[in-house]
């Protein structure tokens, strides 16, 4: 295996990667840089851009590049995918994410039943849970941008930040997650059939369990069928899967699986496997990967893959015993390159306590 750093700065934290290989065969990476460990952002995006197959990574702010196209402020860049399409259509979509308000509107945000959040820099500003999806699209290489947005009724907070999941027959498919005032728990998949021009929002499954069921990852394993591994908080970590028959339209309810780990990233490899790469976040703290030769009804737990296990540490910039968020590692992201190995990136803090983003290059 060979490791290379995407981003690593003392007094920095960076994590989040996001990876992809653009039709034109760039290979390009984000990471969510900021000066403290908080989860709710006040820092920004940074593009890189490996011309070696992903030994070395060079910042970057080409337009071109999606990680670098316009968001208006670090969480929407956060909760959102950024895609080109064969026409050569820049789109941008997900979900409007948290938003900045002065603290003298406190009392409207609690009328409205959204999440607030104080600001970690600035105590003039809260941070209002957004409640919007977005879809933002372009036809001349990002200058101008037409947008449209979607309020989401009864709902407190909206996120989704795990990569799109694209089918053979050209649907998109993004995962969303949501809360509502009651701070019950939803799923849902953002579907588009028609190139990004028209958007539906279908249920993923039934919502009766009560669990806390977020962050989701999905392949298409046959032509229409599409299996998605959950994280969810409130049992134990083990992923939990369902399945859909009619391209993300409808779902079965969630299963448990034997897979030990959060959040995944599924992909499919040009043999026919299915790659399922997750963070560990327990003793030994790292990355792992297994794979399925069934099309993900079996996982191959016996020879289990394990890309890190240096890291499971805190990060020097937490703030104190009451910091909500454990060791810092995990989301991970696969590509696979044009020699059948695999590039996967995740964010990982070692024993220096520097949270920063990394890859690993393998093959299965």
């Amino acid at each position: 295996m060979q490791h290379s750093l995407i981003f690593k700065r003392e007094g920095h934290y960076s994590g989040m990667p996001n990876m992809q290989i653009l039709p034109d065969g760039r290979l390009v990476a984000a990471a969510r840089v900021q000066t403290n460990a908080y989860h709710e952002p006040v820092g920004g995006w940074i593009a890189f851009e490996s011309k070696d197959e992903g030994s070395t990574w060079t910042q970057t702010d080409d337009p071109t590049i999606p990680y670098n196209w316009a968001g208006n402020q670090p969480r929407e860049k956060m909760e959102r995918i950024e895609l080109i399409q064969p026409d050569g259509t820049y789109i941008c979509a997900g979900s409007v994410g948290s938003e900045y308000w002065p603290v003298k509107r406190r009392a409207e945000a609690k009328e409205l039943g959204l999440k607030i959040q104080e600001h970690e820099l600035d105590d003039g500003l809260i941070s209002v849970g957004g409640y919007k999806l977005f879809v933002a699209r372009s036809s001349d290489r990002g200058k101008t941008w037409s947008r449209r947005e979607w309020q989401m009724p009864g709902m407190a907070q909206v996120s989704g930040n795990r990569p799109p999941t694209f089918l053979e027959d050209g649907t998109i498919l993004i995962h969303i997650y949501t809360t509502d005032i009651r701070a019950d728990h939803y799923n849902y998949v953002w579907r588009s059939t028609d190139g990004g021009n028209t958007w539906q929002l279908h249920p993923m499954g039934t919502h009766t369990l009560s669990l806390y069921i977020n962050e989701t990852a999905m392949v298409e394993v046959s032509p229409g069928t599409i299996l998605a591994h959950q994280r969810v908080e409130n049992i134990p970590q083990y992923l939990l899967e369902r399945w859909s028959y009619d391209g993300g339209i409808t779902w079965t309810d969630p299963l448990r699986t034997d897979i030990w780990g959060y959040p995944a990233h599924l992909l499919k490899l040009t043999d026919g496997r299915i790659l399922c790469a997750h963070g560990h976040r327990r003793e030994p703290g790292g990355i792992r990967a297994v794979l399925s030769s069934d099309g993900g009804i079996t996982w191959d737990l016996e020879n289990t893959i394990v890309l890190r296990d240096d890291g499971g540490y805190p990060s020097n910039l937490k703030h104190g015993p009451d910091y909500p968020w454990g060791s810092d590692v995990g989301y991970p992201v696969s590509v696979q390159l044009g020699d059948q190995s695999i590039l996967t990136a995740y964010y990982i803090t070692e024993s220096d306590g520097i949270t920063h983003t990394a890859t690993t290059r393998w093959k299965p």
